[in-house]
């Protein structure tokens, strides 16, 4: 009797011993699984910095800090690196690129079609938002309503412009999309803004010394010609 008690409490110890052996390896598996798919995700977009890839770190020469543009007294400030004004609606290309993974073409249609890289439509956004995207947090679902109500009044939203040109100047962005210029190497790590921020003042000596490392024309018509 004794015997039989104790073979019933030795095969209950190595039943309980091989459940917890194959809990634990499952536990592993569906952990590493875990890690593996959060190593996925972030090796798509790394951390890299928002400055990232933008032609000569943004400087026009090595003498030119980005820290004096801030201490300019003639000039707008909207020029100066690092610029990153408030927007009417708190629009994130981290939730919008990083989490949803839009394409950057699917709002910006014309970067490569027209001379100037279009803001989106308040209808486009109402393709995604209208009925289909309510938002997650309380911030979102009251910037969505904001959008809605622009939408039904008739009235574009009032973006306030980051990448701001002088009016002499003459810019075609079609042209530089087709000769191979990176969106990155003039606005920087977009992905990775929660609100769009100005990289490079974009200073003539910039353009310039861009243009002549890759053969283009610096020839004064080429910027300032006429329209």
């Amino acid at each position: 009797m004794i015997n039989k008690i104790r073979f019933a409490f030795v095969g209950a110890c190595v039943v309980t011993v091989a459940a917890l052996f194959v809990g634990l390896k499952g536990g592993g598996v569906a952990t590493s699984a875990v890690a593996q798919s959060g190593a996925d995700q972030s090796s798509q977009y790394p951390a890299t910095g928002v400055r990232t890839g933008v032609y000569n770190d943004g400087q026009a020469a090595l003498w030119d800090l980005n820290i004096w543009d801030h201490f300019h007294y003639f000039g707008p400030p909207e020029r100066a690196r690092g610029y990153k004004p408030q927007q009417p609606i708190n629009f994130s290309h981290v939730i919008h690129v990083q989490q949803n993974k839009m394409e950057c073409q699917y709002c910006h249609w014309s970067v490569a079609k027209a001379s100037y890289a279009a803001i989106p439509e308040v209808e486009t956004c109402m393709g995604c938002h209208g009925a289909l995207v309510a938002g997650k947090s309380e911030q979102g679902k009251k910037d969505i309503e904001k959008l809605k109500e622009y939408y039904k009044n008739g009235q574009p939203i009032p973006w306030v412009k980051v990448h701001v040109m002088p009016d002499y100047l003459k810019f075609n962005h079609k042209r530089h999309v087709k000769a191979g210029v990176s969106c990155q190497e003039c606005h920087g790590q977009i992905p990775e803004m929660e609100k769009v921020e100005r990289v490079s003042s974009m200073k003539m000596g910039w353009c310039i010394d861009c243009h002549r490392q890759r053969g283009a024309s610096i020839d004064c018509l080429v910027c300032h010609g006429h329209r």
